[in-house]
């Protein structure tokens, strides 16, 4: 979104993509996307991400599957303030100079870090989506899904789905952290869930053969004799997510501690620009929230880069207000509160930065 609103303004875009597919994790969801039904159009992740690029290529972006930025670096000569290496693997290492950079790198899991977390068969929610939804394989056939987050049920659904049994579904908080609707559908297939649990240790000689898991009271202590042994061979986790920012720390871009909003988030105003001129953060890279939320400070981030560089969007206040009302609609109730108090946060900072 945000290089097609740049490039329909008349910037010259270049979008650069380390994998080999469009639509970063949209890419690799088969499901129907949850959201509104006026950002998604009733379309799965993979869908979606083909629309976007392909909105993209028509606005003429020039888009660049299979490259992966390995350096971002301000320069003092304008207009290009900007030095961007990237590689792939049928081409050498370039060097791209830009007036201003878009970084939209997402979030991150974290690595599991229980005994036996380095074994063949744990793996990321992520790689296992891989595995499934771009690779056709299934990457075991009897899985540990840990974390119940929106993410980890329809991972674990869609596991289920392709044939593998879901042995057990297991988080340390006392309940579910997602939606009922996507919890049900492995309740009512007799799916165990073990809120309040933990996993101890994964055991086989190179890869998992089996876990244990024990029980956690309030104070996050482990319950004495709650161990269970469960058979498995997939350990997938799905943890809480935190935004991307290795590219972003290779600037003088600061940085700011937001927990609503997943960790260590770029200092940013509302128009998505960081405390280095020029660079601006979208997506969940600038804070962890949702699809239909990164779209829109995708359209926000290539309206101002866009601006940045002297060119206007035809229809920018248009497209403003559009990318504004769907904000305040998505960043509603108390989850979206937190989020909404964060972002004033960050912005009060990103001016106190730039006195």
């Amino acid at each position: 979104m945000a290089a097609t609103v740049s490039s329909q303004a008349g910037a010259r875009v270049f979008l650069l993509e380390r994998r080999s597919w469009p639509g970063g994790r949209l890419g690799i969801q088969v499901q129907l996307l949850q959201g509104p039904r006026t950002v998604f159009q009733g379309l799965n992740g993979r869908e979606f991400g083909r629309r976007l690029a392909a909105d993209a290529e028509s606005a003429g972006v020039i888009v660049s599957l299979g490259s992966k930025v390995t350096d971002l670096r301000p320069r003092s000569a304008a207009p290009a303030r900007f030095s961007v290496t990237c590689a792939s693997s049928d081409s050498p290492e370039r060097r791209l100079l830009a007036g201003a950079v878009i970084v939209a790198t997402g979030s991150r899991e974290p690595s599991p870090a229980f005994q036996g977390s380095t074994l063949s068969g744990v793996m990321l929610a992520d790689d296992a989506q891989v595995e499934l939804n771009v690779h056709a394989r299934l990457p075991g056939n009897k899985v540990l899904m840990v974390g119940t987050d929106d993410a980890g049920l329809l991972i674990a659904a869609s596991l289920r789905e392709a044939g593998a049994e879901i042995v057990a579904v297991v988080d340390e908080m006392p309940e579910t952290l997602g939606r009922e609707l996507n919890a049900a559908p492995l309740r009512d297939a007799g799916v165990p869930f073990f809120t309040s649990s933990r996993v101890l240790s994964a055991h086989g000689d190179a890869a998992v053969e089996s876990v244990t898991v024990c029980g956690l009271d309030p104070n996050g202590a482990v319950v004495p004799g709650s161990q269970r042994h469960l058979d498995v061979d997939v350990v997938c986790v799905a943890g809480p997510r935190s935004p991307n920012s290795r590219l972003v720390a290779q600037t003088r871009c600061m940085i700011h501690d937001a927990p609503s909003l997943g960790g260590g988030v770029p200092i940013h105003d509302r128009w998505m620009e960081t405390t280095e001129r020029g660079l601006y953060v979208c997506g969940d890279g600038a804070g962890v929230e949702n699809g239909a939320i990164s779209i829109e400070t995708g359209r926000l981030a290539g309206l101002s880069a866009a601006a940045g560089l002297g060119y206007v969007h035809p229809s920018a206040r248009a497209q403003e207000s559009l990318a504004r009302r769907r904000l305040g609609y998505l960043r509603r109730g108390r989850r979206g509160g937190l989020r909404r108090a964060a972002k004033s946060r960050l912005e009060s900072e990103h001016r106190e930065a730039l006195r």
